[in-house]
């Protein structure tokens, strides 16, 4: 948080050196939980086996979120730019076993879409409008050219109360841009405050409560902890209860088989799989999107009706992997 007020200080007052520096400080960090986490961590966790038995929390986080610990793997970076990742290999590696990870598409967007009901979220998913490509052309046309996979640090940030302060200009410009398109997301930011106020709780489509003893209303109509408050509800319905629910229902579906699931990641889930049943884990995966809506409406008796997706892909080790779903 102070590394982004400060970045954003400099980027107006257009220090670049004072700009180049916090970033060099970004990188010396995410270096150092590099080596710790993910080179030592690694090496001093292994049992004999020769394998990590990471254990997942589910109180440390105020959400319900995944935690990690042993080490904890769920820092670890997203994306094929992870070299570490190819010490993760099958156990059946020998005989052609292989990793698949199965990543929910836009998870928390898709949430955040169904508990606000936005009409425009809504519709773009249902045709599969790529938002990161909106965002990326928002930010370039306002002068700032900008790479889709750049623009998907500011894609959903606005979901969790970020705004264009400390931005740069053509930044600034996507973050109001944000809140006019969507402005069902932005109604529903307005009564989970109104909620907050009114009972000092919010409360989640699976009854996940949450206590704000201390919130107010302040000048101008700002509401205290309000990060907090738009970001509890999508974070812990997505991956505190909807991820675990479907982690379950998958291992129960894999207890014939010898593939089992090994990790999840916040929204994905890890599959050490047997060379002999390959498509038979596909077919797994296949069927909880054919029947993700009706999972999820079962067990909290709502009408999710915002369609969610599990993508796949595969490979001999963890990083290097094709899609096949």
């Amino acid at each position: 948080g102070n590394l982004d007020v400060l970045q954003g200080m400099a980027n107006r007052a257009g220090m670049k050196e004072a700009s180049g520096f916090l970033q060099d400080l970004k990188r010396l960090s995410a270096l150092d939980t590099y080596l710790s986490s993910f080179v030592e961590g690694i090496k001093t966790h292994v049992k004999s086996d020769g394998m990590l038995h990471v254990r997942l929390l589910q109180h440390r986080t105020a959400t319900g979120r995944f935690s990690g610990a042993d080490p904890n793997m769920q820092n670890m970076p997203r994306g094929g730019t992870f070299p570490v990742k190819r010490v993760f290999v099958s156990r059946w590696s020998d005989k052609g076993g292989e990793i698949l990870e199965s990543d929910f598409a836009q998870l928390e967007f898709r949430v955040a879409t169904f508990l606000s009901q936005d009409k425009t979220a809504m519709r773009e998913i249902a045709n599969g409008v790529d938002v990161h490509a909106y965002t990326a052309k928002i930010i370039s046309e306002a002068g700032q050219p900008t790479t889709r996979q750049e623009a998907k640090a500011h894609t959903f940030a606005p979901l969790y109360g970020a705004t264009g302060y400390g931005r740069t200009t053509a930044e600034a410009e996507y973050y109001e841009q944000f809140t006019s398109k969507y402005e069902g997301i932005g109604a529903w930011h307005e009564s989970l405050a109104n909620e907050a106020i009114e009972t000092l709780k919010i409360r989640t489509p699976s009854g996940r409560e949450f206590s704000f003893p201390d919130v107010e209303r302040k000048g101008r109509g700002k509401v205290t902890y309000g990060t907090q408050i738009k970001n509890y509800p999508v974070q812990s319905f997505a991956t505190a209860d909807i991820v675990p629910l479907i982690l379950i229902t998958i291992d129960s579906m894999l207890m014939p088989l010898q593939s089992c699931i090994v990790n999840t990641v916040h929204d994905s889930i890890v599959i050490d799989v047997h060379p002999a049943e390959v498509d038979m884990v596909l077919q797994v995966v296949e069927s909880i999107n054919s029947n993700m809506k009706s999972i999820i409406d079962t067990r909290w008796n709502i009408d999710f009706n915002v369609p969610l997706k599990l993508d796949a892909k595969i490979g001999d080790n963890w990083l290097d992997t094709k899609d096949v779903l």
